[in-house]
């Protein structure tokens, strides 16, 4: 027995919701590791920044130090 065309379109609605729902949940997965690897980065430029304070407050040190590269 075949399906009536009503029964395969609804079938196919079915699916195409869950196609939609997987693709949506990968998006969501994919943009927060983006957003766990920016707040990495933000944090050890945190960390290099305070380093060089570190150093320009030491004695004898940080004197010649090029913040313009």
């Amino acid at each position: 027995m075949s399906a009536t065309p009503s029964v395969d379109g609804a079938i196919q609605s079915v699916i195409s919701a869950k196609q939609a729902s997987v693709s949506n949940q990968i998006g969501y997965a994919v943009a927060s590791k983006q957003l766990d690897a920016t707040k990495q980065q933000g944090q050890a430029a945190i960390a290099l920044l305070e380093t060089a304070a570190q150093l320009s407050k030491a004695v004898g040190k940080g004197g010649q130090f090029d913040a313009q590269g």
